[in-house]
């Protein structure tokens, strides 16, 4: 009995450990942003420009941060960041809106939404 309730004990040791170890997920790969992102319901041609829009808005969402983190005197730093995360989604609202239907934009809005939420903690 004493062996099986170390075994317990340990066991339960390791996941808590585990859970608490885990690294942040980022925005894009939040349960809410997967969802709705599948919500749009891309069809195989559409997939490889909604991914190449997705990663050039992350690239690009660094690299502003990386310039504005460099620069000397830099006022209202989380305004400009805020400003130029906004400037980059409509960037990616550019790239999209010739690929998606009429009836699919209402749920890359969403989309849109879900991501830019999931994006102020990051």
């Amino acid at each position: 009995m004493k062996k099986q309730s170390i075994i317990v004990a340990l066991t339960l040791c390791v996941i808590a450990a585990g859970s608490w170890g885990e690294e942040p997920r980022p925005a894009f790969m939040q349960p809410a942003v997967l969802k709705a992102a599948i919500a749009i319901e891309l069809t195989e041609a559409q997939q490889p420009v909604f991914q190449q829009a997705i990663t050039t808005f992350a690239q690009e969402r660094m690299s502003a941060l990386r310039r504005l983190m460099r620069g000397n005197n830099q006022t209202n730093i989380p305004r400009k960041w805020r400003s130029k995360t906004r400037g980059l989604l409509e960037d990616m609202d550019e790239t999209m809106k010739p690929v998606l239907s009429e009836a699919q934009w209402p749920a890359y809005e969403l989309y849109r939404e879900t991501l830019k939420e999931n994006l102020e903690g990051f």
